[in-house]
């Protein structure tokens, strides 16, 4: 078992105290297969408006020739805000948020280090699932690109503000990554760049291709589920990293992971 310097001097006693267990690799397995059933249902959603020629913004104007089915599969709109694929990213992130308060409440209890930096990205992580839930960053794009007079790669505005604030959290975790085992600082790394990478990256590329994809609708839609995707993945790389690391505290958790 992979132990932080916190950890290495009070390792963890095996307890079977016959309560109920979680399975590390079932729970992200599932996760997983949730999300591509979202993925596909929302590719077939989007697929079925361009064969009929129609948009999202037409569903408002009650088109007809878009079936139920595909008025139903839009609910999981990976590209959409307050629908499944919004639903289930925020709550994953939000149980990062809750397993990021608990190892920051273990390590003040031990006396381990960095206590503050655990609580500060689960702060972080709980206002991200509210976001993904409610769409706030939306909110950014028209103040930020009047005031920058963004267009191209910052046609979608809100990433400039998100650049910034990656940048300002990425100097200030520094001696945070350093400090964890190699085995956990890659997978958060690993999970930080697929997140952030398709969050502000794709939405930069599609900034800056805005034009081409309205002629080329096809290959919007495969960007903006390939983002999503992405976004996903980067999001159960650090769900299962950080499972791995509250197992260590097994003995005081309710609910034991295996």
């Amino acid at each position: 078992m992979i132990r932080s310097a916190a950890l290495r001097a009070s390792p963890a006693t095996e307890v079977d105290d016959g309560g109920p267990r979680i399975n590390i690799r079932l729970t992200i397995a599932f996760l997983a297969l949730a999300v591509g059933a979202v993925i596909a249902a929302s590719f077939s959603a989007a697929l079925a408006l361009i064969q009929v020629g129609a948009t999202r913004a037409d569903l408002s104007a009650g088109v007809e020739q878009v079936s139920r089915v595909t008025k139903f599969l839009l609910k999981f709109d990976a590209g959409g805000e307050q629908t499944v694929a919004a639903w289930l990213s925020s709550m994953i992130l939000l149980l990062c948020s809750l397993l990021l308060y608990y190892i920051a409440s273990m390590q003040r209890q031990r006396g381990g280090g960095y206590a503050w930096h655990w609580l500060g990205l689960s702060i972080i992580f709980c206002g991200l699932s509210m976001d993904e839930a409610v769409g706030l960053h939306e909110m950014a794009i028209d103040p930020m690109r009047e005031l920058f007079d963004a267009s191209g790669i910052f046609l979608y505005a809100w990433v400039i503000p998100a650049l910034a604030f990656v940048a300002a959290v990425g100097i200030a975790y520094l001696g945070f990554l350093r400090h964890l085992e190699p085995s956990f600082r890659l997978r958060f790394l690993v999970a930080g760049a697929l997140f952030a990478g398709a969050a502000i990256g794709f939405e930069m590329g599609e900034g800056a291709l805005a034009e081409f994809y309205l002629q080329h609708r096809l290959i919007h839609e495969i960007a903006v589920h390939l983002e999503d995707a992405t976004e996903f993945a980067g999001e159960l790389v650090f769900l299962h990293a950080l499972l791995l690391y509250a197992r260590r505290y097994d003995p005081r958790m309710v609910v034991r992971l295996t």
